[in-house]
Protein backbone atom coordinates (compact mmCIF):
# COMPACT_ATOMS: atom_id res chain seq x y z
CA UNK A 1 0.00 0.00 0.00
CA UNK A 2 2.77 2.40 0.92
CA UNK A 3 4.54 1.43 -2.27
CA UNK A 4 1.49 2.46 -4.31
CA UNK A 5 1.25 5.82 -2.54
CA UNK A 6 4.95 6.41 -3.16
CA UNK A 7 4.46 5.65 -6.84
CA UNK A 8 1.54 8.07 -7.06
CA UNK A 9 3.55 10.82 -5.37
CA UNK A 10 6.40 10.17 -7.82
CA UNK A 11 4.04 10.54 -10.79
CA UNK A 12 2.56 13.75 -9.34
CA UNK A 13 6.06 15.11 -8.89
CA UNK A 14 6.91 14.32 -12.53
CA UNK A 15 3.72 16.03 -13.64
CA UNK A 16 4.54 19.10 -11.56
CA UNK A 17 7.97 19.27 -13.18
CA UNK A 18 6.34 19.48 -16.60
CA UNK A 19 3.69 21.94 -15.43
CA UNK A 20 6.37 24.24 -14.04
CA UNK A 21 8.15 24.54 -17.37
CA UNK A 22 7.95 27.93 -19.09
CA UNK A 23 4.73 28.40 -21.03
CA UNK A 24 6.48 28.69 -24.39
CA UNK A 25 8.18 25.32 -23.75
CA UNK A 26 4.82 23.72 -22.93
CA UNK A 27 3.43 25.11 -26.19
CA UNK A 28 6.28 23.35 -27.99
CA UNK A 29 5.35 20.12 -26.24
CA UNK A 30 1.69 20.52 -27.22
CA UNK A 31 2.73 20.87 -30.87
CA UNK A 32 3.84 17.23 -30.71
CA UNK A 33 0.34 16.13 -29.66
CA UNK A 34 -2.70 15.84 -31.86
CA UNK A 35 -5.32 18.53 -31.18
CA UNK A 36 -7.54 16.03 -29.38
CA UNK A 37 -4.73 14.80 -27.12
CA UNK A 38 -3.73 18.38 -26.36
CA UNK A 39 -7.31 19.06 -25.28
CA UNK A 40 -7.21 16.05 -22.95
CA UNK A 41 -4.19 17.53 -21.21
CA UNK A 42 -6.35 20.45 -20.10
CA UNK A 43 -7.99 18.32 -17.38
CA UNK A 44 -4.70 18.03 -15.48
CA UNK A 45 -4.87 21.43 -13.79
CA UNK A 46 -6.08 25.02 -14.15
CA UNK A 47 -2.71 25.94 -15.64
CA UNK A 48 -2.99 23.28 -18.34
CA UNK A 49 -6.57 24.37 -19.06
CA UNK A 50 -5.39 27.94 -19.56
CA UNK A 51 -2.54 26.75 -21.75
CA UNK A 52 -4.92 24.66 -23.87
CA UNK A 53 -7.29 27.57 -24.53
CA UNK A 54 -4.36 29.82 -25.44
CA UNK A 55 -2.35 27.34 -27.54
CA UNK A 56 -1.18 29.42 -30.56
CA UNK A 57 -1.05 26.41 -32.91
CA UNK A 58 -4.37 24.85 -33.98
CA UNK A 59 -4.09 21.91 -36.39
CA UNK A 60 -7.39 20.40 -37.56
CA UNK A 61 -5.91 17.65 -39.71
CA UNK A 62 -7.35 14.45 -41.16
CA UNK A 63 -6.48 12.23 -38.14
CA UNK A 64 -8.17 14.75 -35.82
CA UNK A 65 -11.52 14.57 -37.62
CA UNK A 66 -11.23 10.80 -38.05
CA UNK A 67 -10.95 10.43 -34.27
CA UNK A 68 -13.47 13.10 -33.24
CA UNK A 69 -16.23 12.72 -35.82
CA UNK A 70 -15.55 9.12 -36.91
CA UNK A 71 -18.40 8.05 -39.21
CA UNK A 72 -19.94 11.55 -39.08
CA UNK A 73 -16.94 13.20 -40.68
CA UNK A 74 -19.08 14.30 -43.67
CA UNK A 75 -21.75 15.94 -41.51
CA UNK A 76 -21.28 19.62 -42.34
CA UNK A 77 -23.01 20.94 -39.21
CA UNK A 78 -21.00 18.77 -36.82
CA UNK A 79 -17.80 19.50 -38.70
CA UNK A 80 -18.37 23.26 -38.42
CA UNK A 81 -19.44 23.05 -34.77
CA UNK A 82 -16.23 21.27 -33.77
CA UNK A 83 -14.00 23.87 -35.40
CA UNK A 84 -16.07 26.85 -34.23
CA UNK A 85 -16.31 25.68 -30.62
CA UNK A 86 -12.55 25.30 -30.31
CA UNK A 87 -11.71 28.41 -32.28
CA UNK A 88 -14.13 30.85 -30.62
CA UNK A 89 -13.25 29.68 -27.09
CA UNK A 90 -9.61 30.38 -27.78
CA UNK A 91 -7.80 33.15 -25.94
CA UNK A 92 -4.75 35.01 -27.16
CA UNK A 93 -3.00 35.00 -30.55
CA UNK A 94 -3.33 32.17 -33.06
CA UNK A 95 -0.06 31.98 -34.96
CA UNK A 96 -0.70 28.76 -36.88
CA UNK A 97 -4.01 27.43 -38.20
CA UNK A 98 -4.28 24.29 -40.36
CA UNK A 99 -7.60 22.95 -41.63
CA UNK A 100 -8.40 19.75 -43.52
CA UNK A 101 -11.83 19.83 -45.19
CA UNK A 102 -13.00 16.26 -45.94
CA UNK A 103 -14.85 15.34 -49.14
CA UNK A 104 -18.60 15.88 -48.80
CA UNK A 105 -18.43 19.02 -46.66
CA UNK A 106 -20.53 21.37 -48.77
CA UNK A 107 -19.99 24.86 -47.36
CA UNK A 108 -17.90 25.12 -44.20
CA UNK A 109 -17.74 28.47 -42.42
CA UNK A 110 -14.25 29.17 -43.75
CA UNK A 111 -14.83 32.89 -44.34
CA UNK A 112 -16.08 33.34 -40.77
CA UNK A 113 -13.10 31.46 -39.32
CA UNK A 114 -10.66 33.46 -41.42
CA UNK A 115 -12.27 36.68 -40.26
CA UNK A 116 -11.65 35.65 -36.65
CA UNK A 117 -8.08 34.53 -37.38
CA UNK A 118 -7.21 37.79 -39.13
CA UNK A 119 -7.52 39.61 -35.80
CA UNK A 120 -5.20 37.23 -33.93
CA UNK A 121 -1.74 37.65 -35.43
CA UNK A 122 -1.91 34.74 -37.89
CA UNK A 123 1.50 33.75 -39.33
CA UNK A 124 0.93 30.28 -40.80
CA UNK A 125 -2.29 29.32 -42.62
CA UNK A 126 -2.96 26.01 -44.39
CA UNK A 127 -6.21 24.86 -45.96
CA UNK A 128 -6.67 21.48 -47.67
CA UNK A 129 -10.04 21.20 -49.44
CA UNK A 130 -10.40 17.59 -50.56
CA UNK A 131 -13.53 18.18 -52.66
CA UNK A 132 -11.88 19.01 -55.99
CA UNK A 133 -15.24 19.57 -57.70
CA UNK A 134 -16.15 22.36 -55.28
CA UNK A 135 -13.36 24.93 -54.77
CA UNK A 136 -13.81 26.98 -51.62
CA UNK A 137 -14.28 30.72 -51.83
CA UNK A 138 -11.83 32.41 -49.48
CA UNK A 139 -12.98 35.36 -47.41
CA UNK A 140 -11.35 38.69 -48.24
CA UNK A 141 -10.15 39.05 -44.64
CA UNK A 142 -7.36 36.55 -45.33
CA UNK A 143 -5.62 39.23 -47.36
CA UNK A 144 -5.50 41.58 -44.38
CA UNK A 145 -3.26 39.14 -42.45
CA UNK A 146 -0.11 41.22 -42.88
CA UNK A 147 1.91 38.99 -40.53
CA UNK A 148 1.51 35.87 -42.70
CA UNK A 149 4.78 34.02 -43.28
CA UNK A 150 3.49 30.72 -44.71
CA UNK A 151 0.40 30.25 -46.89
CA UNK A 152 -0.69 26.87 -48.25
CA UNK A 153 -4.00 26.45 -50.12
CA UNK A 154 -5.57 23.48 -51.90
CA UNK A 155 -8.64 23.72 -54.13
CA UNK A 156 -9.70 27.29 -53.46
CA UNK A 157 -10.91 30.26 -55.49
CA UNK A 158 -8.28 32.96 -55.19
CA UNK A 159 -9.33 36.57 -55.79
CA UNK A 160 -7.64 39.63 -54.30
CA UNK A 161 -9.65 42.54 -52.88
CA UNK A 162 -9.08 45.95 -54.58
CA UNK A 163 -7.28 47.31 -51.50
CA UNK A 164 -4.81 44.42 -51.22
CA UNK A 165 -1.44 45.76 -50.09
CA UNK A 166 0.46 42.51 -50.08
CA UNK A 167 1.96 40.11 -47.59
CA UNK A 168 5.17 41.92 -46.56
CA UNK A 169 6.43 38.97 -44.45
CA UNK A 170 5.34 36.01 -46.60
CA UNK A 171 8.22 33.55 -47.07
CA UNK A 172 6.44 30.45 -48.44
CA UNK A 173 3.51 30.28 -50.89
CA UNK A 174 2.05 26.91 -51.94
CA UNK A 175 -0.99 26.83 -54.22
CA UNK A 176 -2.50 23.54 -55.42
CA UNK A 177 -5.60 23.25 -57.62
CA UNK A 178 -6.30 26.93 -57.09
CA UNK A 179 -8.55 28.90 -59.44
CA UNK A 180 -6.80 32.18 -60.21
CA UNK A 181 -6.51 34.65 -63.11
CA UNK A 182 -3.24 36.09 -64.32
CA UNK A 183 -3.78 39.63 -63.01
CA UNK A 184 -4.46 38.28 -59.53
CA UNK A 185 -1.43 36.01 -59.72
CA UNK A 186 0.85 38.84 -60.86
CA UNK A 187 -0.40 41.19 -58.12
CA UNK A 188 0.01 38.50 -55.49
CA UNK A 189 3.61 37.61 -56.37
CA UNK A 190 4.53 41.25 -56.90
CA UNK A 191 3.33 42.21 -53.42
CA UNK A 192 5.25 39.56 -51.50
CA UNK A 193 8.76 41.06 -51.47
CA UNK A 194 10.52 38.45 -49.31
CA UNK A 195 9.20 35.24 -50.92
CA UNK A 196 11.70 32.39 -50.77
CA UNK A 197 9.50 29.42 -51.71
CA UNK A 198 6.85 29.13 -54.46
CA UNK A 199 4.92 25.93 -55.22
CA UNK A 200 2.38 26.07 -58.07
CA UNK A 201 0.62 22.83 -59.01
CA UNK A 202 -2.63 21.79 -60.74
CA UNK A 203 -3.55 25.35 -61.67
CA UNK A 204 -6.74 26.58 -63.31
CA UNK A 205 -6.65 29.92 -65.08
CA UNK A 206 -3.06 30.26 -66.36
CA UNK A 207 -2.99 27.58 -69.07
CA UNK A 208 -2.49 30.04 -71.93
CA UNK A 209 -0.42 32.67 -70.18
CA UNK A 210 3.23 33.60 -70.27
CA UNK A 211 3.94 33.52 -66.54
CA UNK A 212 6.57 35.87 -65.16
CA UNK A 213 7.68 35.35 -61.57
CA UNK A 214 9.43 38.32 -59.97
CA UNK A 215 10.76 37.20 -56.60
CA UNK A 216 14.34 38.36 -56.01
CA UNK A 217 14.77 36.24 -52.86
CA UNK A 218 13.41 33.02 -54.39
CA UNK A 219 15.25 29.87 -53.27
CA UNK A 220 12.75 27.03 -53.83
CA UNK A 221 10.56 26.72 -56.93
CA UNK A 222 8.07 23.99 -57.89
CA UNK A 223 6.01 24.23 -61.08
CA UNK A 224 3.83 21.34 -62.18
CA UNK A 225 0.98 22.27 -64.47
CA UNK A 226 0.19 23.89 -67.81
CA UNK A 227 1.56 27.33 -68.63
CA UNK A 228 2.32 28.78 -72.03
CA UNK A 229 5.81 29.62 -70.79
CA UNK A 230 7.52 30.46 -67.52
CA UNK A 231 10.24 32.95 -66.69
CA UNK A 232 11.80 33.80 -63.33
CA UNK A 233 13.34 37.27 -63.55
CA UNK A 234 15.75 36.80 -60.60
CA UNK A 235 17.00 33.27 -60.14
CA UNK A 236 20.53 33.83 -58.82
CA UNK A 237 19.56 32.53 -55.36
CA UNK A 238 17.62 29.49 -56.57
CA UNK A 239 18.84 26.35 -54.78
CA UNK A 240 15.99 23.93 -55.62
CA UNK A 241 13.84 23.65 -58.74
CA UNK A 242 11.18 21.05 -59.55
CA UNK A 243 9.64 21.41 -63.02
CA UNK A 244 6.86 19.45 -64.66
CA UNK A 245 4.92 21.21 -67.41
CA UNK A 246 2.96 18.40 -69.11
CA UNK A 247 0.81 20.31 -71.56
CA UNK A 248 3.53 22.78 -72.49
CA UNK A 249 5.96 19.96 -73.26
CA UNK A 250 3.33 17.87 -75.04
CA UNK A 251 3.26 20.35 -77.93
CA UNK A 252 7.10 20.35 -78.05
CA UNK A 253 7.17 24.13 -78.14
CA UNK A 254 10.88 24.88 -77.86
CA UNK A 255 10.28 28.61 -78.13
CA UNK A 256 8.05 28.48 -75.06
CA UNK A 257 10.75 26.60 -73.18
CA UNK A 258 13.41 29.16 -74.00
CA UNK A 259 12.77 31.22 -70.88
CA UNK A 260 12.89 28.13 -68.70
CA UNK A 261 16.26 27.21 -70.22
CA UNK A 262 17.53 30.69 -69.30
CA UNK A 263 16.34 30.26 -65.73
CA UNK A 264 18.11 26.92 -65.24
CA UNK A 265 21.24 28.12 -67.05
CA UNK A 266 21.55 31.19 -64.81
CA UNK A 267 20.89 29.37 -61.53
CA UNK A 268 24.51 28.98 -60.45
CA UNK A 269 23.56 28.10 -56.83
CA UNK A 270 21.24 25.25 -57.80
CA UNK A 271 21.68 22.23 -55.48
CA UNK A 272 18.59 20.17 -56.36
CA UNK A 273 16.85 19.72 -59.72
CA UNK A 274 13.75 17.66 -60.49
CA UNK A 275 12.49 17.22 -64.06
CA UNK A 276 9.32 15.34 -64.94
CA UNK A 277 7.93 13.53 -67.95
CA UNK A 278 9.27 14.63 -71.36
CA UNK A 279 11.12 17.66 -69.98
CA UNK A 280 14.41 15.82 -69.75
CA UNK A 281 14.41 15.00 -73.46
CA UNK A 282 13.20 18.45 -74.56
CA UNK A 283 15.66 20.39 -72.43
CA UNK A 284 18.78 18.29 -72.95
CA UNK A 285 18.29 17.02 -76.49
CA UNK A 286 16.26 19.63 -78.34
CA UNK A 287 17.18 22.73 -76.30
CA UNK A 288 20.74 21.60 -75.52
CA UNK A 289 20.50 22.77 -71.90
CA UNK A 290 23.80 23.19 -70.07
CA UNK A 291 23.48 24.67 -66.61
CA UNK A 292 26.11 26.74 -64.88
CA UNK A 293 25.60 25.12 -61.50
CA UNK A 294 28.52 23.14 -60.14
CA UNK A 295 26.77 22.83 -56.78
CA UNK A 296 24.04 20.45 -57.94
CA UNK A 297 24.06 17.48 -55.57
CA UNK A 298 20.58 15.98 -55.95
CA UNK A 299 18.95 15.09 -59.27
CA UNK A 300 15.44 13.64 -59.74
CA UNK A 301 14.18 12.47 -63.14
CA UNK A 302 10.59 11.35 -62.64
CA UNK A 303 7.82 9.87 -64.82
CA UNK A 304 10.24 9.33 -67.68
CA UNK A 305 9.11 8.14 -71.12
CA UNK A 306 11.73 5.76 -72.52
CA UNK A 307 10.05 4.76 -75.77
CA UNK A 308 12.63 6.03 -78.26
CA UNK A 309 16.40 6.25 -78.58
CA UNK A 310 16.42 10.03 -78.01
CA UNK A 311 14.58 9.54 -74.74
CA UNK A 312 17.33 7.31 -73.37
CA UNK A 313 20.20 9.46 -74.64
CA UNK A 314 18.64 12.54 -73.07
CA UNK A 315 18.70 10.79 -69.68
CA UNK A 316 22.36 9.83 -70.11
CA UNK A 317 23.16 13.38 -71.22
CA UNK A 318 21.28 14.92 -68.34
CA UNK A 319 22.94 12.78 -65.67
CA UNK A 320 26.43 13.27 -67.11
CA UNK A 321 25.87 17.03 -67.28
CA UNK A 322 26.01 17.09 -63.48
CA UNK A 323 29.20 15.25 -62.51
CA UNK A 324 28.94 16.40 -58.88
CA UNK A 325 25.60 14.79 -58.05
CA UNK A 326 25.57 12.65 -54.93
CA UNK A 327 21.97 11.35 -55.00
CA UNK A 328 19.87 10.35 -58.00
CA UNK A 329 16.23 9.30 -58.30
CA UNK A 330 14.63 7.94 -61.45
CA UNK A 331 11.10 6.71 -62.08
CA UNK A 332 9.80 5.37 -65.40
CA UNK A 333 6.31 6.06 -66.71
CA UNK A 334 6.59 4.17 -70.02
CA UNK A 335 9.30 2.23 -71.85
CA UNK A 336 9.85 -0.15 -74.74
CA UNK A 337 12.35 -2.89 -75.55
CA UNK A 338 14.81 -1.02 -77.74
CA UNK A 339 17.62 -2.93 -79.43
CA UNK A 340 20.77 -3.07 -77.29
CA UNK A 341 23.04 -1.78 -80.07
CA UNK A 342 21.21 1.58 -80.21
CA UNK A 343 21.54 2.13 -76.46
CA UNK A 344 25.32 2.43 -76.17
CA UNK A 345 26.41 5.11 -73.71
CA UNK A 346 29.64 7.02 -73.15
CA UNK A 347 31.38 5.21 -70.32
CA UNK A 348 33.94 8.04 -70.04
CA UNK A 349 31.34 10.31 -68.42
CA UNK A 350 32.16 9.14 -64.91
CA UNK A 351 29.91 10.12 -62.02
CA UNK A 352 32.68 10.66 -59.51
CA UNK A 353 30.45 11.67 -56.57
CA UNK A 354 27.30 9.57 -56.95
CA UNK A 355 26.77 7.60 -53.75
CA UNK A 356 23.05 6.78 -53.60
CA UNK A 357 20.63 6.07 -56.44
CA UNK A 358 17.02 4.98 -56.48
CA UNK A 359 15.41 3.68 -59.68
CA UNK A 360 11.75 2.71 -59.99
CA UNK A 361 11.25 0.46 -63.01
CA UNK A 362 8.00 -0.14 -64.85
CA UNK A 363 8.47 -3.48 -66.64
CA UNK A 364 12.27 -4.00 -66.48
CA UNK A 365 12.54 -3.60 -70.26
CA UNK A 366 15.91 -3.74 -72.02
CA UNK A 367 15.85 0.05 -72.06
CA UNK A 368 15.25 0.35 -68.33
CA UNK A 369 17.93 -2.23 -67.55
CA UNK A 370 20.37 -0.25 -69.69
CA UNK A 371 19.96 2.64 -67.26
CA UNK A 372 20.92 0.35 -64.38
CA UNK A 373 23.93 -0.93 -66.32
CA UNK A 374 24.98 2.66 -67.04
CA UNK A 375 24.83 3.69 -63.37
CA UNK A 376 26.82 0.69 -62.19
CA UNK A 377 29.46 1.13 -64.90
CA UNK A 378 30.01 4.87 -64.41
CA UNK A 379 29.79 5.40 -60.62
CA UNK A 380 33.08 4.50 -58.88
CA UNK A 381 31.96 5.55 -55.37
CA UNK A 382 28.38 4.30 -55.55
CA UNK A 383 27.35 2.75 -52.24
CA UNK A 384 23.67 1.91 -52.62
CA UNK A 385 21.43 1.36 -55.62
CA UNK A 386 17.77 0.70 -54.85
CA UNK A 387 15.94 -0.97 -57.73
CA UNK A 388 12.20 -0.93 -57.10
CA UNK A 389 10.04 -2.89 -59.56
CA UNK A 390 6.76 -3.81 -57.86
CA UNK A 391 5.00 -4.74 -61.12
CA UNK A 392 7.73 -7.13 -62.26
CA UNK A 393 6.78 -10.60 -61.04
CA UNK A 394 7.52 -14.27 -61.58
CA UNK A 395 9.94 -15.26 -64.32
CA UNK A 396 10.35 -11.62 -65.41
CA UNK A 397 11.58 -10.71 -61.95
CA UNK A 398 14.01 -13.63 -61.90
CA UNK A 399 15.37 -12.53 -65.27
CA UNK A 400 15.80 -8.98 -63.94
CA UNK A 401 17.69 -10.20 -60.87
CA UNK A 402 20.01 -12.35 -62.99
CA UNK A 403 20.79 -9.35 -65.18
CA UNK A 404 21.56 -7.22 -62.15
CA UNK A 405 24.02 -9.85 -60.98
CA UNK A 406 25.82 -9.89 -64.33
CA UNK A 407 26.28 -6.13 -64.72
CA UNK A 408 29.84 -4.87 -64.29
CA UNK A 409 30.28 -2.70 -61.20
CA UNK A 410 33.02 -0.09 -61.13
CA UNK A 411 32.42 0.48 -57.42
CA UNK A 412 33.78 -2.31 -55.20
CA UNK A 413 31.39 -1.57 -52.32
CA UNK A 414 28.11 -0.97 -54.11
CA UNK A 415 25.03 -2.72 -52.71
CA UNK A 416 22.11 -3.33 -55.06
CA UNK A 417 18.85 -3.61 -53.15
CA UNK A 418 15.65 -5.09 -54.57
CA UNK A 419 12.70 -4.75 -52.17
CA UNK A 420 11.01 -6.53 -50.58
CA UNK A 421 12.91 -9.76 -50.10
CA UNK A 422 15.64 -9.80 -52.76
CA UNK A 423 18.96 -8.23 -51.83
CA UNK A 424 21.93 -8.51 -54.18
CA UNK A 425 25.19 -7.44 -52.58
CA UNK A 426 28.86 -7.44 -53.24
CA UNK A 427 30.86 -10.03 -51.33
CA UNK A 428 32.14 -7.43 -48.89
CA UNK A 429 28.66 -6.45 -47.72
CA UNK A 430 26.70 -9.67 -47.97
CA UNK A 431 26.24 -9.94 -44.21
CA UNK A 432 24.70 -6.50 -43.78
CA UNK A 433 21.57 -6.98 -41.60
CA UNK A 434 19.67 -3.85 -42.56
CA UNK A 435 20.79 -2.75 -45.97
CA UNK A 436 17.38 -1.62 -47.13
CA UNK A 437 16.58 0.36 -44.01
CA UNK A 438 20.00 1.99 -44.15
CA UNK A 439 19.34 3.19 -47.67
CA UNK A 440 15.89 4.50 -46.81
CA UNK A 441 17.28 6.50 -43.91
CA UNK A 442 19.51 8.38 -46.32
CA UNK A 443 16.67 9.17 -48.68
CA UNK A 444 16.09 12.89 -49.08
CA UNK A 445 12.34 12.65 -49.61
Amino acid sequence: MNHKKSKIRHNDSSLDMISNLPTDVIYKLLERFSLKDAARMSVLSHKWRDIWTSNPHLVFDEPFFARVLKQEVRDTDKFCNVVSNILFQHEGPILKFSLYVPPGISSPDVAQWISYLSRNGLKDFSLWNMCRAMPLQLGSRLFSCVDLENLKLTCCIFSLPPDFRGFPKLISLELDAVVINYTTFKNLIGNCPVLQKIVLTNFTGLQHRHVIIEAPNLRYLTLDWAFKSVYVTCCENLVSASIGLPKLVKVHNKASLGDLVKVLTNSSKLERLCLRSHLCRILFTECNLRTASQKLRNLDLLDLHLDFQDDVFSVFSCIQSFPNIETLKISVHSSSNLAEHVLDYNADGTLHNLRCAKVRLLVASTTEMKLIEFLLACSPVLEKLLVHAPAVMGSSRLKMLLQLNRFRRISQKVEVICPVSEVITSASSSDSPSAESAYDSSDSD
